[in-house]
């Protein structure tokens, strides 16, 4: 059984747009990729503020393990935030897993994408003399596609829809 997210304000204005550009057979598609659009622009900011404020904290003098850290403290809040909007809002979860299984799913995917954009692409892209916040920008864009498909992946139940 899966959980039927409430028709929204984004959802009226996307099946809207939608059947004035006669895309009305993908409007499903489209309303979760705004919703997962909304979600992910919120915490990425909720990640680059704490990113930011970590790099001014942190009394770390090498430049490469101050990022690495301020990325992980800002990693770590940013996916509790992100789950609970994701599992709220965008995805219809499936009662089929636990909140707790869909939490560690979600968090190894994150994991992964946080190290390898965020930790080894940030880490990489600081040593070669680029701003932190201008490398956080990069590897926030590579991550966002990996994270869009994980999720639909492992957050939705698929056999209901066949």
């Amino acid at each position: 059984m899966v959980k039927h997210k409430k028709e929204d304000f984004v959802d009226r204005m996307v099946a809207w747009g939608c059947k004035i550009l006669h895309l009305d057979k993908h409007t499903a598609m489209f309303q979760q990729l705004a919703k997962f659009t909304i979600v992910g622009v919120i915490n990425t900011a909720i990640n680059w503020t704490i990113f930011a404020i970590s790099l001014k904290l942190l009394p770390i003098a090498d430049e490469v393990a101050k990022s690495v850290v301020a990325s992980a403290i800002a990693f770590a809040l940013a996916t509790i935030s992100n789950f609970w909007a994701s599992t709220t809002w965008v995805f219809n979860t499936t009662n089929k897993k636990s909140r707790k299984r869909l939490f560690i799913e979600f968090a190894v995917m994150n994991g992964i994408a946080f190290l390898l954009f965020d930790e080894l692409m940030l880490a990489w892209l600081v040593s070669s003399e680029w701003h932190p916040m201008i490398a956080k920008v990069v590897t926030t864009a590579c991550g966002m596609v990996f994270n869009f498909i994980t999720r639909k992946m492992f957050l939705e139940d698929h056999e209901s829809k066949r």
